[in-house]
């Protein structure tokens, strides 16, 4: 008799078990928003504005993830955050993984407003939300194995690059409807040249950084028996 098999969908980890960098983006993102609900000057201290970076302020470069007024949009990154970060930071490491989203980030950035510097006629405004870095994140994750099978949320099954085109056409088509800017747009896929860097560059292996620790971990210890003689030193 042939063995029976069960598909079973292996959704995100729990709190507990998050890598540390993904945590930190996911607490660092719930908080940003609640600072503009509650703060909304932050807002305009943090979002990407041409102008003031062309001043100078070049923490805008990737503090605008943090600026989102959705509630919707905040809670859709947080869950794609959750899981492609989860699966992606124990292979890479926490180092790594940080530095991609930094330079994700700031890629994005750079390109739209460039963009936007180089073609007048298309409005950019300002630069806010997590798409940038998060859609570099699945693009990444998809180079890492294309055909690998994956499912939509447990929903529906297919391979790497059958979600990521279905994120990318929901992504482009999305933001030509809403901005019909093309400036926009470079800014919200500006952090593809990390994705490749990152997943394909230098000969295949991408950019290697030391693990950093996790301080979530367990330590190890050891149960010394109390009828031996037994010294610390």
């Amino acid at each position: 008799m042939r063995p029976a098999y069960r598909l079973r969908w292996a959704g995100p980890p729990g709190w507990r078990r998050i890598p540390p960098v993904t945590r930190g983006v996911l607490a660092a993102t719930a908080a940003g928003y609640l600072l503009t609900l509650f703060v909304p000057a932050a807002a305009s201290f943090l979002a990407l504005l041409p102008g003031a970076l062309l001043a100078g302020e070049v923490w805008r470069l990737v503090t605008y993830p943090l600026v989102n007024i959705s509630i919707f949009s905040v809670l859709w990154d947080l869950l794609l955050v959750w899981s492609f970060g989860s699966e992606v930071e124990p292979r890479w490491g926490s180092r790594r993984f940080a530095v991609f989203l930094l330079l994700a980030s700031a890629s994005a950035a750079v390109l739209g407003v460039a963009t936007a510097w180089l073609l007048p006629a298309s409005p950019f405004g300002g630069g806010s939300g997590f798409a940038p870095p998060l859609v570099a994140l699945i693009v990444a994750w998809t180079l890492e194995g294309p055909s690998l099978p994956t499912n939509f949320f447990g929903v529906l099954p297919m391979t790497r690059l059958g979600f990521a085109a279905i994120a990318l056409t929901l992504v482009v088509f999305g933001e030509l409807e809403q901005s019909r800017s093309l400036a926009r747009l470079v800014f919200v896929l500006g952090g593809l040249p990390i994705s490749w860097l990152f997943a394909r560059g230098l000969r295949g292996g991408g950019p290697r950084f030391p693990r950093m620790r996790n301080p979530f971990r367990r330590r190890r210890f050891a149960v010394v028996d109390p009828g031996r003689d037994f010294r610390v030193h």
